[in-house]
């Protein structure tokens, strides 16, 4: 029940909750509805739609409103940024312009003269500064290094006396010791020996004397005397002739043939010299042949011995005794020999006094043997007389006995017994003995017979034609030499005398003054020939000189090039080559490459030997340096003057353009280091002939410190001190800016003042410090010019004789500075020119203008006549002096033909009668170097019979000497105008003759009568005179470079180690080969001695010469004058061995 009330009160709660829900939704729907109704009502659709509007309008005006105050306000912010960038914008443009300003006028100081003169200057001291700074400090290092090396020194100095006193005295006491223990046991040793010896000695002596006595035995058992006592039948005579004939004499004959010919064959001979007639000579291959002798000598002998001595074949088997006996040197031995030959004849014609044959009409004793010329008689056996007689004559003159020889082939000369067929035999003998007497001129007609003579060997006749062809060279008779060399070609000689022999056919053509193409095609056939390969640099070089002498000067440039360049080209032909083409230039007035290329012949002036053009071409050198000196200096000096006058932009771009070269330069050089072993290797091949060995670590100049050391004195005292720099460096100093730092302001070579840069190349700007920019400068450059211009003037007047391109100097100086200070010289040289081409009215123009406008000058002193004692006007003494002085000086220089003219000139301008005389003999002197005696020898001959007594007799009197001792019997023709090539007056033995002729009056050049001293009388025989003076004497065999190195080297040994003599080391030539290196003077053989031994003991100074290449002896005062009279050195070293030794 309760439940049931309590579940009914719950469901009642609930109904009642049900109710009070469904009322409440009821009113929830209903007000829904109700708003849904009023919602959808037209009403409420109407307010809400004009609610929207109103809001949409508000939101839009309120949205305008800020749209249009944001666009208000970007506006403004524009505008002030605008503004504000423009003003800003404004400011830079303000602070740019002003900075542009600055800079620009910054840059246009900078470019300024001024501010680049600022900065060297500022430069310069800075470098002057630190310059100071680090030789402050340098000196304080080396003083202190010097105090510490000092005090060291000191110390050890103590330490090493004191060592050396203790270790001498030990020694010392040791030495006593040895010595009485050594002097006891040598004496005790010595008798031992002496008892040995001389048991030895006894045993040696029976031993020899049974030798002896067997020896004899069997020579006396062999002895062909005894044969003697055999009749001499015919069956003897058949069978001892055989014997003789075809055993030892053809063994023997065949032997000597065979030596003969290797010794021909292995000899190398020198076409560049004069040939020796024959290509053995026994006291040089001696030792060559001595094996080869000794045999011959052996077999002879037993063939004689053995055999009957009346076999005909024994006369022959004694010749070839006796020529094997003159192969080795004993010439003694050889004429015994061949003197007994002789006497067989006499023998027989003692036996059979009714067999002699005499020629009809001989008259006296006949020498000869006369030859049988029936019509068998060929077939018969000659006699080995006459040939022993020629033997016997060649074996004299081998040993300086030519009297003895020259009787003898006089005496077959006059014999009329002598054979036609040894005619030849006879010229050849006489000839070798002319030209062992020095008689060239002699030897010339017995050559020309011998290489005629076809009975003589071939190879005979080829040297005598060759020979004999180079002495008429010598003599200046090219035409008849061109024809000797001839008959050496028809001879068919080998390829090298054949090649020499063209060349020389070439070179007498061209001197002759023969058709110079002919001898050209002849030339160039060859050089298409390929055997005369090793000689293309001979064949270039004579092919250039004919076109030289044919005055076509590109062609003879392009073929001495050639010479050059030829891969084969020895040291010695290019040394000719390079002063040849020096020569064209010269002739050509291109001076500058003349001088170059005679510099690149000096340095190879060790391997050209004593050539007369290239001694010619160092003389020119020499003289060339006063010309291309002051060309090089005009040059540079209008380069500057060039770049001074161009803006800074073509400066600069010229200065780069410089350095860019020197860049390439550089890097050049580079390459030709990094290549330089390929370039030695085909230059060590290309320089590999057999001609061309010689030594060149010997010649080499780095490997003698005696020329270093005068090349470094040399190099200091003209070019001062300079750093070690390259060559391209040193090109950059002289390449037109650095080379003239005289001109620029700027002295000093060292790097930092040139203002080099890493690489060690010129900066761009120390280059432009060298160009003169200011006014002084350039008038400094431009005084220096004028300077320049007079000097080469005078060099061209006074050492080149080139007098119109002297008068081109002047007439340029004159137009480039009209108001040069030098106006009087150059007037006075114009005079001189006049004077020198014998423009005598010329002359008197420049002397009347210099008196005119110059009178005060020293230039118009030297022309103003002055009053004579008798009133006349007479030409001032400094003139004539100057005059012969000048006239002196070309006659030295063997300017024959300007000496000539100038006398004529002197005849007719100068009157007094000291330089008159003077004048005269001069002009002889000239005539005979032209080549013309006949007028020289009557022009002497009028001066000594009207002048007796003079001074200057003594003068004419060497010159008349020379004149006929060299005088030929048909004149020489004379070389065409302008072939450059001046008349041979210094052949064979007159160039010391001519030269002395020259100079035996050298020292006269003043008004004042000249005094000749008295020459030293010559002795007759050298003599041993201990006490008198004495000289110690260096002999050489060649005169080369290595010579003047000995010389100076024994000067510093005389300075060094005999300081306070007065020693004094002087080279003289005794003949043209040889030459000497005397030291004098000493009061008597000992001091000369000392001397000589300590000179030995110093092998530094001869250190270039291979012992056996030099000699070195004493020699007394008298002797020395005997000596260089004879002109050989052989006569007195015999006599040195004989008495100093």
């Amino acid at each position: 029940m309760a439940r049931q009330k309590a579940m009914e009160e719950t469901r009642i709660a609930r109904q009642r909750g049900l109710d009070s829900m469904k009322k409440i939704r009821q009113r929830r729907t209903d007000s829904l509805a109700a708003v849904k109704k009023y919602r959808e009502s037209k009403k409420y659709k109407d307010s809400v739609t004009k609610s929207r509007t109103a809001k949409l309008d508000a939101v839009k005006a309120a949205r305008t409103a800020q749209l249009d105050s944001v666009k208000a306000a970007r506006k403004q912010v524009l505008d002030s940024t605008l503004a504000s960038r423009k003003s800003v914008t404004d400011q830079i443009r303000a602070v740019q312009k002003r900075r542009t300003d600055s800079m620009a006028t910054i840059r246009k100081y900078r470019e300024s003269k001024r501010y680049q003169d600022s900065v060297v200057v500022v430069r310069k001291l800075k470098m002057d500064s630190v310059k100071a700074v680090r030789k402050v400090f340098s000196d304080s290092v080396t003083a202190a290094r010097k105090k510490n090396n000092d005090s060291v020194a000191a110390v050890r100095k103590a330490t090493l006396d004191s060592t050396i006193a203790v270790r001498k005295k030990s020694m010392d006491s040791l030495k006593a010791v040895r010595k009485v223990r050594t002097d006891s046991l040598a004496k005790v040793k010595e008798q031992r020996d002496k008892l040995k010896k001389i048991r030895e000695k006894e045993k040696e002596e029976k031993m020899q004397l049974a030798f002896e006595l067997k020896i004899k035995k069997k020579q006396e058992a062999w002895s062909n005397e005894k044969m003697l006592k055999k009749k001499w039948s015919l069956p003897r005579q058949a069978i001892q002739n055989t014997f003789t004939r075809y055993n030892y004499y053809f063994n023997a004959d065949r032997k000597m043939d065979e030596a003969l010919d290797n010794m021909q064959r292995i000899r190398k001979e020198d076409y560049d010299r004069q040939l020796a007639l024959f290509p053995f000579d026994p006291d040089v291959d001696s030792t060559v042949l001595a094996p080869d002798m000794d045999s011959i000598i052996q077999k002879a002998s037993v063939g004689i011995q053995i055999h009957d001595p009346r076999t005909k074949w024994g006369d022959d088997l004694y010749l070839l005794l006796g020529q094997a006996y003159y192969y080795k040197g004993d010439y003694n031995n050889a004429s015994t020999t061949f003197r007994y030959i002789v006497s067989l004849r006499d023998k027989l014609e003692k036996k059979k006094p009714n067999n002699t044959k005499t020629k009809a009409g001989a008259k006296g004793a006949s020498i000869a043997q006369a030859e049988n010329n029936g019509f068998l008689d060929f077939l018969k056996h000659r006699t080995a007389h006459n040939e022993a007689l020629l033997w016997l004559s060649r074996t004299y003159t081998e040993a300086h006995q030519e009297g003895n020889a020259e009787s003898v082939i006089d005496l077959l000369e006059a014999d009329a017994n002598m054979p036609a067929s040894l005619k030849g035999r006879l010229a050849l003998e006489k000839a070798y003995m002319q030209l062992s007497l020095g008689n060239n001129k002699e030897a010339i007609p017995e050559l020309d017979i011998v290489s005629k003579d076809k009975e003589l060997p071939e190879w005979v006749r080829m040297r005598a034609a060759f020979l004999n062809g180079q002495l008429l060279q010598q003599a200046g008779d090219h035409q008849k030499a061109a024809t000797s060399f001839e008959q050496v070609l028809a001879l068919n000689p080998k390829i090298d005398m054949d090649f020499y022999a063209r060349r020389n056919v070439a070179q007498s053509r061209m001197m002759s003054g023969g058709d110079q193409e002919e001898a050209l095609a002849s030339l160039k056939k060859v050089l298409n020939d390929g055997k005369y390969s090793p000689y293309y640099e001979q064949i270039y070089y004579m092919m250039g000189r004919l076109a030289s002498n044919g005055n076509k000067h590109k062609e003879a440039i392009d073929y001495l090039q050639k010479s050059i360049s030829t891969s084969k080209s020895t040291r010695r032909q290019k040394a000719l080559s390079f002063a040849a083409l020096g020569n064209v230039y010269y002739d050509m007035h291109q001076y500058l490459n003349a001088k170059s290329y005679y510099d690149s012949a000096a340095s190879l002036a060790s391997a050209a030997g004593g050539d007369s053009m290239f001694t010619a071409a160092l003389r020119r050198s020499m003289v060339l340096g006063n010309v291309t000196g002051p060309l090089i200096s005009i040059r540079n000096a209008d380069s500057l003057l060039t770049l001074a006058a161009m803006n800074s932009r073509d400066q600069q771009n010229v200065v780069r353009r410089h350095i860019r070269r020197l860049e390439q330069i550089k890097s050049d050089s580079a390459f030709k280091a990094e290549n330089a072993g390929v370039q030695n290797a085909q230059q060590q091949q290309g320089n590999s002939m057999p001609g061309n060995n010689t030594n060149t670590y010997t010649n080499w100049y780095f490997s003698n410190p005696v020329l270093m050391q005068q090349g470094m004195n040399e190099f200091k005292r003209k070019w001062g001190s300079r750093s070690l720099t390259d060559n391209w460096r040193r090109s950059s100093a002289s390449g037109g800016f650095v080379g003239n730092q005289g001109a620029a302001g700027s002295a000093g070579d060292d790097e930092e003042e040139t203002g080099l840069d890493e690489n060690g190349l010129p900066t761009e700007a120390s280059l432009l410090a060298f160009i003169p920019n200011t006014a002084p400068k350039q008038e400094a450059l431009r005084t220096r010019n004028m300077a320049a211009y007079m000097s080469m003037a005078r060099a061209y007047v006074n050492d080149l004789q080139d007098l119109p391109q002297a008068l081109v100097t002047l007439d340029t100086l004159e137009k480039r500075y009209p108001n040069h200070p030098d106006k009087a010289e150059a007037v006075y040289l114009r005079y001189q020119v006049a004077l020198k081409q014998g423009l005598m009215e010329e002359a008197k123009k420049h002397t009347a203008k210099l008196l005119r406008d110059y009178p005060e000058t020293k230039w118009a002193a030297l022309v103003r006549p002055s009053e004579d004692g008798s009133g006349s006007v007479a030409v001032s003494s400094a003139s004539m002096a100057n005059f012969y002085d000048e006239s002196y000086g070309l006659l030295m220089q063997r300017q024959y033909t300007d000496v000539l003219q100038r006398m004529q000139v002197a005849k007719k301008q100068y009157s007094d009668p000291t330089y008159k005389k003077r004048f005269q003999i001069m002009e002889a002197i000239a005539l005979v170097g032209s080549g013309d005696y006949g007028k020289a020898e009557g022009l002497l001959g009028d001066f000594m019979s009207s002048h007796p007594s003079d001074s200057l007799r003594a003068w004419a009197e060497a010159t008349l000497g020379y004149i006929k001792t060299h005088k030929p019997a048909t004149p020489p023709p004379t070389p065409p105008a302008g072939s450059g090539f001046a008349p041979d007056t210094t052949s064979g033995g007159g160039k010391g003759a001519m030269r002395a002729a020259a100079e035996s009056n050298s020292g006269v050049s003043a008004p004042s009568a000249p005094v000749t001293p008295p020459a030293p009388s010559v002795p007759d025989a050298f003599t041993y005179k201990p006490n008198e003076e004495h000289y110690v004497v260096f002999s050489f065999a060649t005169m080369e470079q290595r010579a003047m190195g000995v010389k100076a080297a024994m000067n510093d040994f005389n300075t060094f180690k005999f300081t306070g003599q007065g020693l004094t080391s002087d080279l003289q030539m005794v003949n043209k080969s040889q030459g000497v290196i005397v030291t004098q003077k000493f009061k008597n053989v000992a001091q000369a001695r000392l001397y000589m031994t300590s000179l030995r003991g110093t092998a530094q100074v001869f250190r270039e010469y291979k012992t056996g290449e030099y000699n070195i002896f004493v020699i007394s005062a008298n002797n020395y004058v005997k000596m260089m009279h004879d002109r050989d050195i052989q006569p007195y070293m015999k006599f040195y061995n004989a008495n100093y030794k």
